[in-house]
């Protein structure tokens, strides 16, 4: 779009009127009242609508927000994307699965210092071995059976009430399922 020209009116330039805005407004009112459907848009918006921010507003100035994630001390781009957010690998020994399969108490953390000159004594449970713990406690019994898949279960479907149905002698007639 080239610049807009200024027309003169009454041989001064007392009025004066941006030219392809005029020639714009023009066009489409002409087409409006000779097209077949009024009512039908271009997608053009009209001239005194959708203008933001409106003109003579004040302006208002975009401050940053102050965040962890605008810092840039240690703040890098791959802790960050969540695109490459992978799984990472948890590798878990036979202790620690005896532990948490047996239910093993929480140890104890140790003292705050400066709370008193007690002597600290380091105490240790032996923790079972994973065998032990499988053949001491039974996992599943009649009462309490393992999860099994559900076998041959269907959804049953049903024509969707919400949507108008389609007149008879359609070429393609759709149905809509939920």
């Amino acid at each position: 779009m080239g610049t807009c020209q200024e027309i003169p009116v009454g041989g001064k330039c007392q009025n004066l009127i941006v030219a392809h805005c005029a020639a714009t407004l023009a066009i489409h009112t002409i087409t409006k009242t000779r097209s077949q459907n009024p009512a039908s848009s271009n997608g053009m918006p009209t001239v005194g609508k959708y203008r933001t921010p409106a003109p003579g507003s004040p302006i208002h100035e975009y401050v940053p927000p102050v965040t962890k994630a605008s810092a840039v001390y240690e703040n890098y781009y791959f802790q960050r994307d969540t695109r490459r957010n992978y799984p990472r690998l948890a590798v878990y020994t036979q202790q620690d699965v005896a532990g948490l399969l047996a239910g093993a108490p929480v140890q104890a953390s140790l003292p705050v210092e400066g709370s008193g000159n007690t002597a600290v004594t380091a105490t240790t449970t032996p923790t079972p071995s994973l065998t032990e713990v499988l053949t001491s406690t039974t996992l599943y019994s009649k009462e309490k059976l393992p999860p099994a898949p559900v076998w041959g279960f269907k959804y049953q479907w049903k024509e969707s009430t919400d949507a108008p149905k389609p007149d008879d002698g359609l070429y393609w007639p759709m149905k809509q399922f939920s």
